[in-house]
């Protein structure tokens, strides 16, 4: 055990550093869901499951409404709140997400039973809580994770501890405090999601060891998720991705260009989903980086630039530097001292596969295109590159088979075809909602129903209208 919590002391140090202090007054012990010990949120949490888990359906509802109408004149501020402590994205991005975890996240109607009839009676399945859940929130998407994990979590009548990013502790403390506001405000239920006044790697060891926490939901980088799938209990796991984007010789490259240039500078690139490489056909390589300098990509052609993006932007680690996740293009090159005109939102290169900048998730706006001889060679390439996070993946063509082959090969939770990426989460209502997306684990984009247990139901003796006994 010693060695456990050591190496999930060494992890989480990393995961979770920030260097940020404020001087925001403390709250007080169960402040609308905000405690000072992790043994305090926990049985607060668990006193208040188990009682939500005897309310009707119709509750659950109530809660999840109040929630999405709570929130909804705070949006603009949420979004303005979460770039001024993180630093990261825009606020245009953080709206749209927001929009998107409140109003396209399902909630209890995604629960519906499943019934089987005949000669052996009634079979029934439902989708029971496990209990309190164990969630670790990102600083990428602080409150949209938070209210996302809410709606799916309560819907199935679990509460949950959500362990906040220390980079932004200060909007997830007050996202949890409002949205407690607001449930007990409609339903006079507490403490449904609970957090700390501090948030700290100590705290964040101690959940996941905690007897009371039923399950683990951890967002975050891959040694935080594979800390929460060593501890023993079971994990919902969102891990890294570093998702291509394949343009083959048929695809609409007006299309293609900006379907990239948009989503891949969406909240400047920081979404796990968005594209982080294109890998193109030589055909139509010069065409398509053309195409997206026109939709506001700036390409840097000097190799000295190029190594200057890469000494800067890339740690000894071999991880992008958190000085410039998430920044804008502009402030990037100005930090490179590469010359630019305009305000582009995008910074392209051109590179090969093994580069790192291809190879490393950057999380920043800095979009490499890699170039390939043909559509055998373009796949091929994608499918290394992506690295086997089977996290997300993308195709512009119109070859019917070349789409197949490549939805086939790249075998990530979501791949999208013709569009930009941030439709596998949900933006712009392209299905629900997918702020958490596990693919270490295998559930994918996670709904109320990743967040239950499926318990089954005979009844030999009946019920049956089509049938009884000789």
């Amino acid at each position: 055990m010693a060695s456990l919590e050591e190496q999930i002391r060494k992890i989480l140090a990393e995961e979770l550093q920030s260097g940020a202090t404020d001087s925001a007054p403390a709250a007080t012990n169960g402040d609308h869901g905000v405690f000072k010990t992790v043994d305090e949120a926990i049985a607060a949490a668990k006193a208040a499951q188990e009682h939500f888990a005897d309310c009707t359906i119709e509750t659950r509802e109530k809660v999840i409404d109040a929630i999405k109408e709570g929130f909804r004149p705070h949006i603009q501020k949420i979004a303005e709140d979460i770039l001024a402590e993180t630093g990261m994205g825009t606020v245009e991005a953080k709206v749209a997400k927001l929009n998107n975890a409140l109003y396209n996240t399902p909630g209890p109607e995604i629960l519906q039973p499943e019934a089987e009839t005949g000669d052996g009676g009634l079979i029934m399945y439902e989708y029971a809580p496990f209990g309190v859940i164990g969630a670790v929130g990102p600083s990428t998407n602080p409150a949209e994770t938070v209210i996302a994990n809410a709606i799916m979590m309560l819907a199935g009548g679990n509460t949950l501890f959500f362990g906040a990013h220390p980079g932004a502790k200060n909007i997830t403390k007050w996202t949890i405090q409002k949205l407690n506001e607001f449930v007990e405000n409609a339903t006079g239920l507490t403490n449904l999601v609970v957090t700390l006044e501090t948030p700290s790697i100590e705290s964040v060891q101690q959940m996941m060891q905690h007897p009371d926490i039923a399950l683990l939901a951890v967002t975050g980088g891959p040694g935080v998720v594979h800390q929460a799938m060593i501890s023993g209990k079971k994990t919902i796991g969102a891990g890294a991705g570093n998702p291509p984007a394949i343009v083959d010789a048929t695809a609409n490259l007006d299309l293609a260009a900006h379907n990239i240039i948009d989503s891949a500078s969406f909240d400047n690139d920081i979404l796990c989903t968005a594209e982080k490489e294109v890998v193109v056909e030589a055909s139509v390589k010069d065409e398509l980086i053309r195409k997206m300098q026109a939709e506001g990509g700036f390409l840097v052609t000097d190799p000295a630039d190029i190594q200057k993006l890469v000494d800067m932007t890339i740690t000894a680690k071999g991880t992008p530097d958190r000085k410039y996740v998430g920044k804008d293009a502009t402030f990037i090159m100005d930090a490179a001292g590469i010359s630019y005109t305009g305000k582009p939102k995008e910074i392209l290169l051109e590179a090969k596969a093994d580069h790192p900048l291809v190879t490393t998730e950057m999380l920043m706006p800095i979009l490499p295109v890699v170039c390939c001889p043909d559509f055998a060679s373009a796949l091929k390439t994608a499918v290394v590159v992506e690295g086997g996070n089977h996290h997300t993946a993308s195709i512009h063509s119109e070859n019917l088979p070349h789409i197949n082959q490549a939805a086939h090969r790249m075998n990530t939770s979501i791949f999208v075809v013709n569009g930009p990426t941030y439709a596998g989460t949900g933006v712009g209502h392209t299905g629900a909602s997918a702020l958490t997306i596990a693919t270490p684990t295998g559930e994918g984009t996670t709904t109320a129903k990743s967040f239950t247990r499926r318990r089954r139901l005979n009844s030999p003796e009946g019920f049956s209208l089509r049938s009884w006994r000789d």
